[in-house]
This record gives structure tokens, sequence and C-alpha cells, in this order.
């Protein structure tokens, strides 16, 4: 029964949120004042720089998340004048919540820091902490290893200030039951769907009525200004498609690489992790691995290290720069199955042991496919290079595009119709649709400059034709001004009908009485919830909508299909928290408390915010 309730649980937590809104009001975030900040500088607030290298990187890492969750969006789509208050609104949040979190108090150790990044999964391989990993992501993310480190401090200060709130948070029985007694709230219905479909498709609109709207509402029928241009593309994939590496020159490359190969030898270790140089400790510890007892039972036993504590302490392998340079010297010290004696770094104190050796090796397998790449790319590089600036030179003062295209071995195609705003194929980049409606294409007659449309793809773009903005003509609309004009009087006639349907539920027909004596079709619900599967949910939703007395309530909805459903209510019973079980109470409670309190936090910050000192 559990499993049901938090699945309804679930459904339900939309409403708790509304009915938590109605309880309790709270305040938004509200505008900040602005004025001048320092170069270099986007703001500061209360006296703490945001600088506009951590600007632009938070800027990049939205675009990027955009991007990655709508593949379909192109960098020109991504405008900076929406993105950039979004991004500094953001930031003057996080700096306001862990200022708030350090002036009560509140701090992150080195300690804790560290446990928390060997933990991070993104870190990792194979349930290892892999420092290759860790460098590419801070890497990738244009930060330094004490920018991030910083950074995961803020946020971790800042967790603790709000965790706080979460930690503090209660509600009382009586809230409870009144909540629960909503939420959990059963209602009987019936209800009757009048389909729009066959009275729209009964609406003939006579000629003279499309071209008396015509006539009176010409000008909202406008044809934008289009472009057809020619273009010519160059890019590296495409050049790609046209090399082929020889094998002999792959051999010959590959015994080059061979002859200068430098064989490194990688170490695998684990550790026992001491926050402090306890000496009675190390010396137990020491004394249990010289009688034998298992390094990884040791780990287990002592480690303060989260991270790798379930895998036996294990830290994998380095080549030599992985682990802190005190750490790495001491881990070059020993022989497979050794472990050393303590070392102390910056995260604590590390007994260290090498689990494993591996010498790197250079197999012609592994290593043709990525040199045939290699050639592949060197080439196109260059070949791209050379067409590109010949590109550049040559449109310059290019009068015809078959002309340039022969002289840097292209060809000429042409873009579908593109407007100022939006188009398919190249024209959906908006550089492409800036130069094909600048004043040297459109006007000029020039070719383009060359544009970057992505990475290694670039166009020159010159006017094919262009057909001016204009009205259209009635023959062109006509169908469109019928088909708005039969629905208006659809939705009119559906009104009339239905005011006409509640009349006689009102005056004491029922709903099946009404189906049978029209055709349509109807349906009887008993004892539903708001989350009930089974039901149209659409049609539930708005059954718990109807405002229900001691007796049968009626009213009517137009439906997101535009169908008109009619809705009788007959019953309704209220939830009950004592008839509830103790794990359903725990699981409604925490609920509720969950709701609570972000809304409190929500509030919470939105006051941070306001109060903060913000110059821009």
């Amino acid at each position: 029964m559990l499993d049901s309730f938090r699945g309804q649980m679930r459904g339900v937590s939309i409403f708790i949120v509304i009915v938590i809104a109605v309880i309790f009001t709270l305040t938004g975030i509200g505008s900040i004042s602005l004025s001048g900040a320092n170069s270099g500088e986007v703001a500061t607030v209360n006296g703490e720089a945001i600088t506009e290298q951590k600007f632009l990187l938070e800027l990049q890492r939205l675009k990027n998340r955009i991007r990655s969750e709508n593949e379909s969006i192109t960098s020109d789509e991504l405008d900076d004048d929406i993105l950039r208050p979004i991004v500094l609104e953001q930031l003057i949040g996080s700096v306001v919540a862990s200022q708030a979190a350090l002036n009560q108090g509140m701090a992150v150790s080195a300690n804790m820091l560290n446990k928390v990044l060997m933990s991070v999964e993104a870190f990792q391989t194979d349930g290892k902490f892999d420092e290759d990993r860790y460098r590419y992501f801070i890497r990738n993310r244009g930060q330094t290893h004490s920018g991030f480190k910083q950074q995961l401090t803020n946020e971790m200060v800042s967790g603790q200030l709000f965790d706080g709130y979460r930690f503090s948070s209660f509600v009382t029985n009586q809230m409870l039951s009144s909540i629960a007694e909503l939420v959990f709230q059963t209602r009987s219905y019936y209800y009757l769907t009048v389909p729009r479909q066959p009275v729209f498709e009964g609406i003939k609109i006579p000629e003279t009525d499309a071209k008396d709207f015509y006539s009176q509402n010409g000008s909202l029928f406008q044809a934008e200004e289009q472009v057809l241009v020619d273009f010519i593309e160059i890019s590296a994939q495409s050049l790609a498609r046209d090399i082929v590496v020889e094998k002999s020159e792959l051999a010959t490359r590959f015994e080059d690489e061979a002859a200068d190969f430098i064989p490194s030898i990688s170490r695998r270790a684990a550790h026992i992790l001491l926050a402090d140089l306890d000496s009675d400790l190390i010396s137990d510890i020491m004394q249990s691995i010289s009688i034998g007892v298992p390094f990884a039972e040791l780990v287990g036993k002592y480690s303060t290290d989260v991270g790798s504590s379930s895998t036996g302490g294990d830290l994998g392998f380095s080549e030599g720069s992985t682990f802190p340079n005190s750490f790495e010297q001491a881990l070059k010290g020993l022989s497979v199955g050794d472990v050393s004696e303590p070392v102390i770094t910056e995260s604590g104190v590390h007994i260290i042991k090498l689990l494993e050796m591996q010498q790197s090796r250079f197999i012609e397998s592994e290593e043709l496919p990525r040199i045939e790449r290699e050639i592949v790319k060197e080439r196109v590089d260059s070949l791209l290079s050379k067409k590109l600036s010949d590109l550049r030179e040559l449109s310059f003062n290019a009068e015809s595009m078959s002309e340039l295209a022969d002289k840097v071995d292209a060809v000429v195609s042409v873009s579908p119709l593109i407007t100022r705003v939006s188009g398919d194929g190249i024209g959906s980049f908006k550089s492409v649709r800036e130069a094909a409606f600048s004043k040297e294409v459109l006007f000029d007659g020039y070719v383009s400059e060359v544009l970057e449309i992505e990475p290694d793809r670039f166009v020159v773009v010159k006017l094919n034709r262009h057909i001016e903005a204009r009205q259209k003509e009635y023959s062109e609309v006509s169908m469109e001004i019928k088909r708005s004009l039969a629905s208006d009087r659809a939705d009119v006639k559906l009104e009339s009908l239905g005011e006409a349907l509640m009349s006689r539920l009102e005056s004491g027909e029922t709903v099946e009485q009404l189906a049978k004596s029209n055709g349509y079709q109807w349906q009887v619900v008993i004892d539903a919830d708001r989350t009930t599967a089974s039901l149209n949910s659409e049609v539930n939703m708005l059954a718990f909508s109807v405002i229900f007395g001691d007796s049968m309530a009626h009213a009517s909805f137009q439906l997101r299909s535009k169908d008109l459903v009619l809705i009788s209510v007959n019953d309704r019973k209220a939830g009950n928290f004592a008839a509830m079980n103790t794990d359903e109470q725990i699981s409604f409670k925490n609920s509720i408390i969950s709701s609570l309190t972000n809304r409190e936090l929500e509030s919470y910050h939105s006051e941070l915010v306001l109060a903060a000192k913000v110059l821009q």
C-alpha cells in the first residue's frame, strides 16, 4: 500500500505547493538598484566583485546547457541580450547566499572539500577518482584548480545555510490534517463531452463574408520580405571525405613515432587517509600491517576518505603527476605490495600501498587509427587554410559566383527562401541572414565576407533574388480567412450549446439523459482522487475545480482539444490524515515540510538579494 501511496504523493506534489502558497504569503525577488562597477567587473555585491571572466564563464555554461537539452538550437539563436540578465541574477544570488553563510560562521574544512571532490561521479573512472577527468572538466570550464575549489567551497557553505532551514522546518498535526483533507479528497461525478469538430465542419462561410473580412483587415496578411542567395560552402568535414592516406605513409609515420616513443610507468596506489598526525593511531595501523591484516580491512576501519574507502582505498593509476608531490615521491620508492611510512599532504596523513605497476606500450593496432586521423586532420587544416585564404581574397572583387567557385574548387548552391528572422538550411544561421540582408549584399550586389557558421564550416553568399514585403492577395489567404471565421463561429455556437445544456442540467435533467437525447458520450466516475491514472486527467482536474456545496454542482469547460465538457459533481469525501498508517503519515509530513521549506528558502533568498548593495 505504501508504494501506491508514494506514487500518489508524487502526483499531488504540485497541488501541495499550491495549497501552501495559499496559506503562506511569500515575497518575490524585486528589482536591483544598479550603478557603475570597476573595469573588469560585471558587478559588485556588498563589495565582493563578480568578475567579467566569471560572468562570461557562467554565460557560456548556460549556453552549453541549453544546447545540450535542445540540439536543434544554434549558437546564433542564443541571444546574449536575453541570457546575460539571467546569468547575472544567478551569480548575484549565489554571492549573497555564500556571504550570508559566512557571516553566520559557517565553513568548509579542506578535508571535507577533498572528500567531496574525490566522491564526485563525474571525476571518477570505474568508481575511482580520475585526475585526468578532473583536470579535463575544470579546463573545459575555463577554470583553475584553485578557482574551482573556491567555487565548490562557496556552494557547500551556502548549502549549510539552506540545510539549516530544511532541518528546522516543522508543521503541526492540525495543518497536516487540513491539507490532507484537500489533497486526498475524492469526488464522484458524471460528465459528457460535446465534440467541437462536427460543429466546426457544419459551418460554411459565404464568400462575401470572407471578402468583407479581407477588405477590412487586409493589412493583417503580410508576406515577409524574402531573399534567395547563392552560396559557396567550404568545410573541414567535406574536405576530409576526399582525403585518402596510403598504407605506406601510415607505416612510415608509425615507425618514426615508435622510434621516439619513451615508455612511461604508471603506478596504482591505495591509501589510508587520516585527518591528523596521530602517532599512536599510526603505530597501531603499521603494526596491524606488519602482522598481515589486509590493507583493505584497515582502510574500512580507519580511512577518512569516503570516496575510496569502499574500494579498499584504491586511487587508480598515476604517471607521476596525479597526486601531490610528496605522495608521488613516496609511491615511486615502493615495490608492488609495499606500504609507505606516513606521508603528509594538504589533504591529511596518507599511508600508501603500491598495488600495481604498468609500463606503457606502443602497439600498431592501437596507434594506426590515431595516426591516420592526425594525418587527415593535418591535410584538412592545410587545405582548409589555403581555400579560405583564396576565398577571402577572391570574393572581395568577385562578380560571378560560378567563377569564384571554379577558382576555389567548390560548387555554387542556392538557399531556400530566407526572411530576416528565419530560414531553413544555411538560412537557419543568424549570421547568414544578417549578411543576406546587409546593404553590401542586398543592394550593392557584392559577395559577403567569409562567414564561419559552425566550427570549421564557412560560407560566402551573394544575392540571387529579392522579394519585397507585400500584402497577400485575397486568393492566397481566402481559405485561411474562412477557417478562422468558421473557428470563431464554432466557438460561439459551442458556447451557446453549452449554456443550453447547463440550463437543462440545472432544471433537473441528468447528464445521462442529456447525453442520450443528443447522441453525446457520457461517463460516470466514482470516488476519484486527484491522481487516478485510469481517468481523463484534464477532465478529472476540472472536476476538482468545481465549487461543491452540500448538493450537486454543475459546470462547463472547454478542453485543450476545444471540445466542450459538462461536469456534474454529486459527492465528495474529505481525506483523512488520521486514517493513514504511520509510514504514510511520515511520508506525507516530509512532503509537506519539503514544499514548505522550499517556499521559505525562496523567500529568504529573495530578502537577501533585496537587501544586498549591488553595483553594476
